[in-house]
């Protein structure tokens, strides 16, 4: 949630700190790279020094980011505590999936899972509402405020409930394991990635250099790094065997295009209630929730359903084709349309994306053949959803902008806008206010306008979600009628004990 509930408040962020725009792009860009370069790295960690106690540090490291956040006084304090709160965040997101999975067989694990799914999915689609309620009624402080009690009751909750097996060795030879060489190839080539794909279009446009030298430096990075742990590390950090398996790699590929296109349609379908329909933020952040309700409960019939039937591949499917065909039927939506356009419709695409919370992670466990992978294993998943995200807002944003001003140029030539009401692309996403002021006519060129760019946007990434429809049909089904795999699985002798 906290990943999204932010995008709301930004406005009155900016008027309580006085930021810029560019500070403000910041407040909410820094937690999702921070978050995102991590979680490998929280898998790898896990695996060498034990679950609880690396998910107990990113817990606490969370809650002193959410502190910090709450009590900022400039926005350089905010960007720097949203950053501690992204690298928090990280490893909670990774290891309560990876913990899961440590605890259960195969068979029993899509019951449990449904749980994580529900939650990763509940929370990243009524962040927008609640953040809008917050911002609207009350002070943006208590975004970050609202997490305390809830990090230390699990604080309280992973200290005295949580009993894994974790191998006995020394500081040393823990320390000993850590791929060096590898983490940082890595850490240095995903900052520079990212940092192209979040500033390009916004704080830079995309020809300026400050956008293309991180990107083809994180593209050659990350290039680097494959080779490093394929052929020079002896313990690598992300083992190159969990990518050969055809299953895993679509199912790896699933979860990235899931990420994009999912939060594609979360970023910018509020855009669409705030600027084609002109409605208030609250009312525009409620109206998005006919599409995100329906997440959160297909995550979890997707765990039923496979729990009773121990098979994914055909519920694999269905869920690329409901995605697909509901991102598609975005494209209907225009400032009058009727209730059941804008909102019956969207339920389509919410079925579909809640299912694909569960069953690329079932896909890529019953395929994979070294039990020591699974904590890198269920983290690459977590990694290419969170990196589809980042790339979903970048190329969501500069299709809108190109797309808005291309628009606004035609209007321009057409007689219906005149030069002293023009908006550009990049000022569209903060500009309501400003043409609400403008004469009524003007006020509804610019719905159309919003709607209109808006529309590529949806056309683009029905085109990706379908890219993930057709590499899903290469994924193997498999039984999920199969035992442990985990070797830092639950120890029920200490639950027996305090029981006792």
């Amino acid at each position: 949630m906290d990943s999204v509930i932010v995008a709301a408040c930004l406005p009155a962020i900016a008027i309580s700190l006085k930021g810029g725009s560019l500070e403000i792009f910041w407040v909410g860009t820094s937690y999702l790279l921070a978050q995102t370069i991590v979680v490998p790295v929280y898998g790898t960690f896990s695996d060498i020094f034990g679950r609880k106690s690396v998910i107990i540090f990113a817990t606490c490291l969370f809650l002193l980011g959410s502190i910090l956040c709450g009590c900022a006084q400039n926005m350089a304090w905010l960007i720097g505590a949203r950053a501690a709160q992204g690298l928090g965040g990280g490893g909670i997101l990774t290891l309560a999936g990876v913990i899961i999975s440590d605890m259960t067989t195969l068979r029993e694990r899509p019951k449990f899972a449904s749980f994580i799914a529900f939650a990763w999915a509940f929370g990243t689609n009524i962040g927008v509402p609640v953040g809008g309620a917050i911002g609207e009624f009350s002070s943006w402080r208590w975004i970050f405020w609202i997490n305390i009690p809830v990090c230390v009751l699990g604080i309280i909750g992973l200290v005295f409930a949580l009993h894994l097996h974790q191998e006995i060795s020394s500081l040393r030879s823990k320390l000993a394991r850590i791929d060096y060489l590898g983490m940082s190839i890595f850490i240095a080539a995903t900052t520079l990635l990212l940092y192209g794909l979040t500033t390009g279009g916004t704080a830079h446009p995309w020809k300026s250099a400050s956008v293309l030298a991180p990107l083809v430096l994180g593209i050659i990075g990350l290039g680097i790094f494959v080779v490093v742990e394929w052929r020079v590390v002896a313990a690598p950090m992300v083992p190159m065997r969990i990518f050969s398996n055809r299953s895993a790699s679509a199912s790896y590929f699933g979860a990235f295009v899931h990420g994009l296109v999912l939060w594609s349609f979360t970023y910018y379908l509020i855009i669409f209630f705030l600027g084609a329909r002109g409605d208030a933020l609250f009312k525009s952040s409620a109206e998005t929730l006919p599409g995100s309700a329906p997440v959160a409960l297909s995550a979890v019939f997707a765990g039923i359903w496979v729990s009773k039937t121990l098979h994914f591949q055909k519920l694999t499917w269905i869920a690329w084709i409901l995605i697909t065909l509901g991102t598609g039927l975005n494209a209907l939506m225009k400032p009058n349309s009727g209730s059941g356009i804008l909102y019956g419709l969207r339920v389509i695409a919410g079925i579909g994306g809640g299912f694909l919370f569960q069953v690329p992670l079932f896909a890529v466990q019953s395929h994979m053949s070294n039990k020591e992978d699974l904590g890198i294993a269920t983290s690459m998943i977590t990694f290419f959803r969170s990196t589809g995200q980042a790339f979903g807002v970048a190329i969501g944003g500069t299709v809108f902008q190109n797309e808005f001003d291309r628009f606004v140029a035609r209007a321009v030539t057409q007689g219906s806008l005149t030069e002293d009401f023009v908006i550009s692309g990049a000022q569209a996403t903060g500009a309501y206010g400003i043409i609400e002021m403008f004469p009524k006519v003007v006020v509804e060129v610019y719905r159309y306008i919003y709607s209109d760019a808006l529309r590529t946007v949806w056309h683009v990434t029905t085109g990706i979600a379908g890219a993930g429809l057709l590499a899903s049909l290469v994924i193997k089904d498999a039984s999920m009628d199969k035992g442990h795999q985990s070797s830092q699985g639950f120890r029920e002798g200490k639950v027996e004990e305090n029981i006792a």
